[in-house]
């Protein structure tokens, strides 16, 4: 908790609002007091937010199927104002910390914990989905540990920002590693991909780090849709529980219901959480007790300009019992940052991939030393027999001409590509092409004599770009030839390259990209 700063209401609807939680995607988080003195938890709306019509429509919607969620593990919306200035939600506040904020402080949970927060969180799910909801973004940072159980905490907020002005700049909604393979492709999302994220995040409780590591954006979506989750240091007597849920077909995953029978019922019915999160709670809760029944007198000062010699006072902030510090996670050549309180809001500065010449050079000469030694052996001063020569001359023709065609590719200006949050660019580096993802009408990787090419059918209205050199943004079959993807490397290593920039094109460009 930290004191309201100078910008804050001191009242949302009914509400006096007490002290700041934190801020997310959806804007700013609240501790406030009903008048019948119950602590919540007030979101309000954005600015930016509130001006769309779109969000407000969705948001209306998402409150009220979210008022019909009853489960025991979920925290309850009690109030709304969907038409309000700014529009805004208060739920039940739960004094405990974030699962994130107990394991980054405190370590991996026991077994017996993570089993019960496995039965919480998959009778939170039968709740939302009874409800008609899918959560989309369950994660650590979603999951509040109580005394009595854990809560499901911001279910139907990433469905309501889809398609705000937010989501429409570039911000990606939801925590690489924990997001379902559906949704990195951008297929149809269901209340199976709740149980993928489920068993990420009991993997997450168990061990510190979800089953497919920690690293760049790009990197986390590659895993989660071509490799196997790592669940070596999962303890034995969860695995059985947690490789069902993480399987890549939704309609293979167990429901939360089949969930909660494997589960089974609670051990016993003592204390869940370990002495130094129960603790933490109980200071959560003393935190609560302290505050004042009424929001604090904001100082006011008056009758003297602000000047550079003096600042009007603010009232001194307090140190936060547990808070997750601001992490600055690396994104492929260009850092990312996190915004702070809000872990699954990351402003993603693209994937990158270049020619080479080096790797061309190499190859180039590798086939000219090929081709001298086939010419050596087909010479009549060889001493060879006449069939022996005629294939070592066939041999130099063939390396003759991969030689010429390797050595243009490295006469070639490298070209680089970056594939961003918002478009593609195409650079050689003294000129630079910029597709938006608004001029692009279809973008696929498709091959060309063999060679995969990144492809593109830009909207009726756009201007075919200049070449940039082998063979950019040349006609083929209705579209254009923007990028060759490692024709200069060997097979391997251009078929990796293929599957990286397919999951970018996913991540960045899910309205226009073609799987097929």
């Amino acid at each position: 908790m930290q004191p309201l700063p100078p910008n804050a209401p001191q009242r949302v609807g009914d509400y006096a609002l007490l002290a700041a939680l934190g801020r997310g995607a959806m804007g700013s988080v609240y501790l406030a007091r009903s008048r019948g003195g119950r602590p919540i938890a007030v979101k309000v709306a954005k600015p930016e937010l509130a001006d769309s019509p779109q969000f407000r429509e969705r948001f209306r919607r998402e409150v009220e199927m979210a008022r019909l969620v009853g489960g025991f593990w979920t925290a309850t919306v009690v109030d709304a104002d969907p038409d309000a200035e700014r529009p805004w939600m208060a739920t039940e506040y739960v004094a405990g910390p974030t699962l994130q904020q107990a394991v980054e402080q405190f370590g991996p949970l026991p077994e017996r914990a993570v089993r019960r927060l496995a039965g919480g969180l998959a009778e939170a799910l039968v709740a939302i989905h009874g409800a008609g909801l899918v959560h989309r973004d369950l994660k650590p940072s979603n999951v509040l540990l109580a005394d009595d159980g854990p809560r499901v905490i911001d279910f139907g907020i990433a469905r309501a920002l889809e398609h705000s002005a937010l989501t429409e700049a570039g911000t990606v909604f939801g925590t690489p590693g924990y997001l379902s393979p559906e949704q990195v492709v951008g297929a149809e999302v269901g209340p199976q991909s709740d149980v993928f994220a489920l068993g990420s995040v009991l993997v997450y409780a168990a061990t510190g780090t979800g089953p497919f590591g920690e690293g760049a954006t790009s990197a986390l979506v590659y895993r989660v849709v071509h490799q196997e989750p790592d669940l070596s240091r999962v303890p034995p007597g969860l695995v059985p529980l947690i490789v069902p849920c993480l399987v890549r077909e939704p309609s293979h995953r167990p429901t939360p219901a089949r969930l909660l029978e494997l589960v089974g019922p609670p051990q016993s019915d003592g204390a869940w959480l370990p002495a130094r999160i129960r603790t933490l709670v109980e200071q959560r809760h003393t935190e609560l007790r302290e505050l004042p029944a009424k929001p604090p007198t904001r100082v006011m000062v008056r009758d003297r300009p602000p000047t550079a010699a003096f600042v009007p006072p603010v009232a001194p902030v307090a140190k936060p019992v547990a808070s997750a510090p601001v992490k600055q996670v690396p994104v492929k050549q260009v850092p990312v940052t996190r915004v702070p309180g809000r872990e699954d809001v990351v402003r993603p500065a693209g994937v990158r991939f270049k020619t080479s010449r080096v790797v061309g050079l190499s190859w180039t000469l590798v086939n000219g030393f090929a081709a001298l030694l086939s010419a050596a052996i087909a010479h009549d001063s060889s001493g060879v027999g006449a069939p022996l020569r005629l294939l070592a001359f066939l041999a130099f023709l063939v390396f003759a001409a991969m030689t010429l065609r390797l050595a243009v590719g490295v006469l070639s200006t490298p070209l680089s590509l970056e594939v961003g949050p918002d478009g593609i660019v195409l650079s050689n580096g003294e000129r630079t092409r910029r597709l938006p993802w608004y001029a692009i009408e279809r973008v696929r990787v498709e091959s060309h004599r063999g060679r995969p090419w990144l492809k593109v059918w830009l909207v009726g209205a756009a201007e075919k770009p200049e070449t940039l050199g082998r063979g950019s943004f040349q006609p083929h079959k209705g579209g254009l030839r923007v990028y060759p993807i490692s024709h200069e490397r060997y097979r391997k290593r251009r078929e990796r390259d293929v599957v990286e920039l397919r999951s970018a094109l996913a991540w960045y460009g899910s309205a226009v990209y073609d799987p097929r």
